[in-house]
């Protein structure tokens, strides 16, 4: 383990307030606690506006959905006592263009870590990715986790 703080590494994660997002929390507090790291966790909540091109019938009142039932810090507290974690953890909370948002937040990170949904086609014609936006344009490396997959590459697995 990493016990010189100037040589941690700074792993952002990207979290969406979903089951994946929680996901991409988990698979970073395991890999930092595995080298020492530190923890930034983002989460970026989408302005709410009207979205181009859509009905009704696509989303309720033409509006991005805002999720306004989910805690970020609550929800990291509970990932670290499942994990039984005491690796150091910074929240904050954005609004914005979570693409945006997250690549300028990278930009002094070492890790990015995202979770990804499973979408159809045309969810992702109406959302589209944030994590295919971010693979394209980080400039640090990005680990997409999936909750499929994410004891395929823990630091802690056999």
């Amino acid at each position: 383990m990493n016990q010189n703080p100037v040589n941690a590494r700074r792993i952002l994660v990207g979290a969406d307030g979903s089951a994946d997002g929680d996901e991409a929390i988990r698979w970073a507090l395991t890999e930092a606690a595995a080298v020492g790291d530190f923890v930034d966790v983002l989460l970026v909540l989408p302005r709410e506006e009207l979205l181009p091109g859509t009905s009704f019938a696509l989303q309720p009142h033409g509006r991005v959905p805002v999720r306004t039932d989910y805690s970020l810090d609550e929800a990291v507290a509970r990932i670290q006592a499942e994990l039984h974690s005491d690796v150091r953890v910074k929240t904050s909370l954005r609004q914005g263009n979570p693409v945006s948002e997250l690549l300028a937040a990278a930009q002094g990170a070492d890790l990015l870590v995202l979770g990804s949904h499973h979408r159809n086609g045309l969810e992702r014609v109406v959302f589209g990715s944030v994590a295919t936006a971010c693979v394209r344009h980080a400039t640090c490396p990005v680990v997409v986790v999936t909750s499929h997959a994410t004891h395929r590459f823990s630091p802690t697995a056999p």
